[in-house]
């Protein structure tokens, strides 16, 4: 793009302000992914930063997360999908499932998001994601979102709730056995 010439690989931006990896191309097929927060390392990002959402390594949706700019301050990323030509190539497919990486616009850096709920993608759909978590030094984030921490999911699916005998989570009606 003539204007800024070999600046965008210098900045880590293209000539319009998008992030290098988070370009993409628009499609008539696409869902919604709308994030309640987004944080690095248990702080919310800035409005600077930019959530991109991907298929494999193919990046199908970004926005920058300025809140300000959003519906009652939570905003939402379209996650593009597949029509058939060269364009939408590797887009979204039903049942694939995203992605999201954050672009932390304060050091220029590219960092893996774990969202509190993953949903297939189908066209026209829209999902409500608690959170988008992330971990500026690599590490990873344990069940109970802290980065490099130690809680597991127990046997019952529970965050680090000790339950180590699948029949300990079965809860039956009063009055029943353990078998209901």
């Amino acid at each position: 793009c003539g204007v800024c010439g070999g600046a965008g690989s210098e900045t880590g931006y293209t000539c319009d302000g998008t992030p290098e990896l988070f370009t993409f191309s628009q499609s008539t097929q696409q869902a919604f992914y709308f994030i309640v927060d987004v944080s690095i390392d248990g702080e919310s990002v800035d409005s600077l930063d930019w959530v991109g959402v991907f298929n494999g390594d193919v990046c199908v949706g970004a926005r920058q997360w300025n809140t300000l700019g959003c519906g009652g301050g939570i905003c939402d990323v379209a996650a593009m999908g597949y029509t058939g030509n060269a364009a939408t190539e590797g887009y979204c497919l039903p049942g694939d499932i995203i992605t999201f990486k954050i672009f932390d616009s304060s050091d220029n850096t590219y960092i893996d998001a774990i969202p509190s709920e993953n949903y297939p993608w189908s066209n026209m759909g829209t999902n409500i994601v608690d959170s988008l978590m992330s971990c500026s030094d690599g590490s990873e984030l344990d069940c109970a979102g802290d980065c490099g921490g130690s809680a597991e999911l127990d046997v019952c699916g529970v965050c680090d709730g000790g339950v180590t005998e699948v029949s300990e989570c079965i809860v039956c009606p009063d009055g029943m056995d353990i078998d209901c």
